[in-house]
């Protein structure tokens, strides 16, 4: 007998996007556009834009670092736009299906490049780790909202979807969380130590919470 896990369990009853909820979808595409500006400026590749613990690494992987970079950048851009519901029906389906491949090739490059990125980021075993759990994370669910959507389970699709933005959005906590405590006052390094989890952890827990809330 097959199980039914939490991510295969199917809604019985329709959701309706709420005022909250519409006012919680805009915050999440302002805080997305803000983290899309900032990025953009590592494309000039210039090491005067880098933070100075990681400039050396960032100008001896110019290639990863983009790939990382534009894959980010399409991610975060492309997914608030396919949480709308009206896109997802009638007319507009088409766009939804093929903004969902370019947001998937996004992750895919974005988590190859995070992935290798990952080994070489700065504080040691601590930050390597989380920086690697999440570009494995990312990967994986990615994959999953791939293979779920090419079987045809919709609801699943949805639900793995949206487990996977919430770990592309930790790029907006991660800088969030750093100006934080920037003015906490808490030394580079050890905010560093702790961002490198705290970026994506809570993010992973709120989405399961949203999806199981019905």
């Amino acid at each position: 007998m097959r199980t039914t896990t939490t991510l295969d369990a199917q809604p019985t009853i329709p959701r309706k996007t709420s005022g909250w909820g519409k006012t919680g979808w805009a915050l999440m595409l302002l805080l997305a556009l803000f983290l899309f500006i900032i990025a953009s400026r590592y494309l000039t590749l210039n090491p005067e834009v880098y933070f100075p613990e990681q400039r050396d690494v960032y100008v001896a992987n110019p290639v990863f670092l983009l790939m990382h970079i534009i894959g980010s950048m399409l991610a975060i851009l492309i997914g608030p736009i396919q949480f709308l519901s009206r896109i997802r029906t009638g007319r507009l389906l088409n766009l939804h299906r093929w903004l969902g491949r370019v947001y998937l090739l996004g992750i895919l490059i974005g988590g190859i490049g995070g992935l290798y990125m990952a080994q070489l980021a700065y504080g040691g075993i601590i930050t390597r780790l989380g920086f690697s759990a999440l570009a494995l994370l990312w990967l994986s669910s990615g994959f999953m909202a791939y293979k779920t959507i090419r079987n045809k389970q919709i609801e699943t699709h949805r639900k793995w979807m949206t487990v996977n933005y919430a770990l592309t959005f930790a790029g907006v906590t991660l800088r969030l969380w750093q100006i934080i405590f920037g003015v906490s006052g808490l030394d580079f390094i050890t905010g560093y130590l702790i961002v490198s989890w705290l970026c994506w952890v809570p993010n992973l827990f709120v989405a399961l919470w949203a999806i199981n809330r019905k």
